[in-house]
């Protein structure tokens, strides 16, 4: 893995911009976003992490791959229901699945290249089309997959929690002020919430979804708790 062209420029700015980020900037620089996978597996994980811990996230997908070998669109439709269901899927989380995999076969998405050059706003819209895709699978998938550098995910569980402790000392921040000091960070607002991300959970962060969302990292936090993707489930 490689750091996205407009990494170390924007740590530079970010940490000359906001001193409080700049303390969190230091303690995990050697780090950075990534982006790993196909289009297609991402967006199935997504739906797989919705609501539920990292670690039962990873066995239903562990099942799913043992189930359906290949992950492609064409042998995911071919699975059964009763079979999904089997891996731990909702009858509501193998719809969406099905969803996401129409989609793609429609749309004849055979590969990365069909998101190559396009506008990240034509795909969020095109994404949230996908019943089961919400604005903050679309918005992860901008962040984790394309590697968009400036997306801020409002309704983040875990940012809005981050923000608070780094800004007002753990209590509520207003929504005014949040968009404010996310404001700061422009044009880098996706590498602003990754660090944030971090000073939560000291595991790196990745979009296993939002999943998401762990890497090798040395230090991690209590691995039953909620990732960001579990957090809060736009999907609405």
């Amino acid at each position: 893995m490689t750091n996205p062209d407009y990494w170390k420029d924007s740590l530079n700015y970010l940490t000359k911009t906001d001193k409080a980020l700049g303390n969190i900037i230091s303690q995990f620089k050697d780090y950075s976003i990534s982006s790993r996978g196909e289009a297609y597996e991402t967006l199935l994980r997504s739906i797989v992490g919705q609501q539920i811990s990292i670690q039962a996230a990873s066995s239903v997908w562990n099942k799913i791959v043992e189930l359906v070998k290949t992950i492609e669109p064409s042998k995911v439709l071919l699975t059964s229901r009763e079979n999904l269901k089997l891996c731990g899927l909702s009858k509501q989380k193998i719809q969406y699945i099905y969803n996401i995999s129409e989609h793609f076969i429609a749309n004849n998405i055979e590969n990365n290249a069909y998101w190559e050059g396009r506008n990240y706003l034509s795909i969020y819209e095109e994404l949230i089309t996908i019943k089961g895709i919400g604005p903050w699978t679309a918005e992860m998938f901008g962040m984790f997959h394309l590697l968009e550098k400036d997306i801020f995910p409002l309704k983040d569980v875990g940012i809005i929690r981050a923000m608070n402790q780094l800004y007002n000392n753990g209590k509520k921040l207003e929504i005014d002020r949040i968009i404010e000091i996310s404001d700061t960070w422009r044009p880098y607002r996706s590498v602003a919430c990754w660090f944030l991300w971090r000073s939560i959970d000291s595991e790196e962060v990745l979009y296993w979804d939002s999943k998401a969302i762990t890497i090798k990292s040395p230090i991690s936090s209590v691995p039953t708790t909620l990732s960001p993707a579990a957090e809060i489930s736009l999907v609405l």
